[in-house]
């Protein structure tokens, strides 16, 4: 056991700690700036068996903060070559891939997973993983992070839900990293609270139960009290709308677009975002956006055309330069 003999030692961690580290299950959502250093530190640390989930590829711009990637993984799967990696670093853990769509019909494969880490990079998403956890009483840890900002909250059926503290937002009124860009210090930074979090429940021990906000570029650490919501709709009333929800993309058969029904946006707000980005024309029903990778156009009441392949593709670029 000389791998873990400097965890062993730890008074937090101990022998038995570590026995049940190894014992122990995690699914990591989101294999980017976040997920790779969360999927390393819990492979590194003895995580009996992982799963990492991501319907994306690698791409350069991501070898900036996602550091388990390097050049020779550029338009390959992220979570089949996190994957890999991590199964050189330790032979002696399980380690599956997922490079598909979690959506409200294939989420149930995490029933079996002891915890599950937010590593995504919308709301949606965050949304649907707060209903499942909730309803199969799953603890699970939400994570994010933009600019030179990020937090992390653990929920458990023992505090209050996310629903209770956010709200969704209407698409275009959150930053995202491809907006307003990330410093690659903020995203290992948060990555290493969620790890640690994921021990301290993975391992039985007493957890964080307050909102963490950290600003590493002002080295300002904050911890807010959360409180119930009586009236949340979803740990009180126990309506789980985006569990039940449906596709949000449709293929447009023949004509190489994708159509995605989402939120009415903050078409102001979003219009000065995407002008940073690319060429934007407005007509009287939306805005046609145009770059080097995407062309789409977002209507006024939240439905978009994207050319892509894909209904993976569309989703994630919906995500980088909309946002849900």
């Amino acid at each position: 056991m000389e791998r873990y003999s400097r965890q062993e030692v730890l008074r937090e961690i101990g022998k038995n700690g570590q026995k049940k580290l190894q014992k122990s299950s995690a699914a990591v959502i989101g294999i980017g700036a976040l997920g790779t250093v969360t999927a390393s530190f819990l492979a590194r640390a003895g995580v009996g068996k992982l799963l990492l989930i991501d319907r994306d590829i690698v791409e350069i711009h991501n070898l900036q903060r996602q550091f388990i990637f390097t050049e020779s993984d550029l338009n390959k799967p992220k979570a089949e070559q996190a994957m890999n990696y991590l199964k050189k670093v330790n032979s002696k853990i399980k380690i599956g891939a997922d490079t598909g769509e979690l959506n409200s019909k294939t989420i149930n494969k995490l029933k079996n997973y002891e915890i599950i880490l937010d590593c995504t990079d919308n709301m949606e998403t965050r949304f649907l993983i707060n209903d499942f956890c909730v309803k199969y009483k799953i603890p699970w840890i939400y994570a994010g992070a933009v600019q030179t900002k990020g937090r992390v909250l653990t929920i458990t059926p023992k505090t209050p839900c996310f629903r209770c503290i956010f709200t969704p937002p209407k698409p275009g009124s959150l930053e995202t990293c491809d907006t307003a860009g990330v410093l690659n210090t903020i995203t290992a930074g948060i990555a290493a609270i969620q790890a640690t979090e994921a021990v301290k429940l993975l391992t039985k021990q007493p957890y964080t139960k307050e909102l963490i906000l950290y600003d590493i570029w002002r080295n300002n650490l904050e911890r807010i009290k959360t409180k119930t919501n009586k009236d949340c709709i979803c740990c009180q009333k126990k309506q789980f709308s985006f569990l039940n929800s449906a596709s949000i993309t449709t293929k447009l058969c023949g004509q190489g677009r994708i159509q995605i029904k989402g939120k009415k946006p903050d078409m102001i707000k979003l219009t000065k975002k995407l002008k940073k980005l690319g060429k934007i024309s407005k007509s009287y029903y939306g805005i046609y956006f145009t770059n080097k990778q995407i062309s789409f156009f977002l209507f006024k009441d939240g439905r978009c055309l994207i050319n892509a392949k894909t209904e993976e593709q569309a989703n994630n670029f919906y995500s980088r330069y909309v946002g849900n």
